[in-house]
């Protein structure tokens, strides 16, 4: 696994939240955590991340710069696949990020005029603002009881992708917050269609989201 793939991880999992705990990075990474103690330690010799002993990481501002840069190269090549080769979403996020790994900037200029400047990913991803720090978003599991919000972006995993399909949650779905059940860690949410579905606390740390005033 490369570098550049600890800093993606890195920087996904930074999104609406400061300090990327190592248990994430293992995670995510599908590594030890020796190995991702020693890729850590890498990144922060070259600049890109501030190690704290127990607990995770902070990207730093060159970090940041280059977690941007392969972001958009990655969901980039996100809106390639979907669009024009129509391949399933829970196949887009591993290929998009090889192809995106290897991209040239002259590919990257053809690319973006190709797709007519895309706007967003297909998992709803903003590609022109911040990639890293959009504060009008928060996470699903932030969102409070009673509250109604429209669901802005996730993570892009396979597994996750997997899991909003069964469940048939879509971006830009208006959700209804009824129920934190705090000792089985548990959201219960209804969608403007008053549909009715509970989500893992966990899951929805994922799972990003705009409050609205109505649904």
């Amino acid at each position: 696994m490369t570098y550049n793939t600890y800093i993606k991880i890195i920087a996904e999992c930074n999104f609406s939240r400061s300090l990327v705990s190592y248990k994430q990075i293992v995670k995510f990474a599908n590594v030890s955590p020796a190995t991702v103690n020693e890729m850590t330690r890498h990144l922060q010799q070259q600049g890109l991340v501030n190690r704290y002993r127990y607990t995770g990481v902070v990207i730093t501002k060159k970090g940041k710069q280059l977690a941007k840069k392969l972001l958009y190269n990655y969901r980039l090549c996100e809106v390639f696949l979907a669009q024009q080769l129509k391949i399933p979403l829970v196949e887009i996020p591993v290929q998009a990020w090889k192809m995106s790994d290897t991209l040239e900037i002259v590919t990257v200029s053809a690319l973006e005029k190709f797709l007519e400047y895309p706007q967003r990913s297909p998992f709803g991803g903003n590609m022109k603002t911040d990639l890293l720090n959009d504060e009008t978003i928060i996470r699903l599991n932030q969102l409070p009881e009673r509250a109604t919000a429209v669901l802005v972006s996730y993570l892009e995993t396979p597994s996750l992708v997997k899991y909003m399909n069964h469940i048939n949650l879509s971006i830009d779905d208006f959700i209804y917050v009824k129920f934190h059940d705090s000792d089985l860690n548990l959201i219960y949410l209804e969608t403007s269609d008053h549909i009715e579905m509970v989500i893992n606390s966990e899951t929805a740390e994922y799972l990003y989201v705009r409050q609205e005033t109505k649904i």
